[in-house]
């Protein structure tokens, strides 16, 4: 829940915000608990309509080794439909 919120941010961010269409999740080595953690997540590239994002989790004291991470899939609505979802990001006149 964490990546995909953070991925969708991401993109939003970037100027193009999005609906998740997939999310590939890859656990690499437990997540431990009470432990600060550090997430990052990037826009990676685009095509049409489709956003395409990365996303990782580490701990803040080890940002080299990898916990989680994620790539998504998300679609860009189109303009109209992205100020109604999004009103945050209504031009301003």
């Amino acid at each position: 829940m964490l990546l995909d919120e953070l991925v969708g941010w991401a993109c939003t961010a970037a100027g193009m915000p999005g609906m998740t269409i997939g999310l590939q999740l890859r656990h690499h080595r437990p997540v431990p608990l009470q432990t600060p953690l550090h997430l990052s997540a990037r826009v990676t590239g685009t095509d049409g309509r489709k956003i395409f994002v990365a996303g990782s989790i580490t701990t803040d004291d080890d940002r080299s080794a990898t916990l989680v991470s994620a790539d998504g899939t998300f679609v860009a609505s189109d303009p109209d439909r992205a100020r109604a979802l999004f009103p945050s990001l209504r031009e301003e006149t």
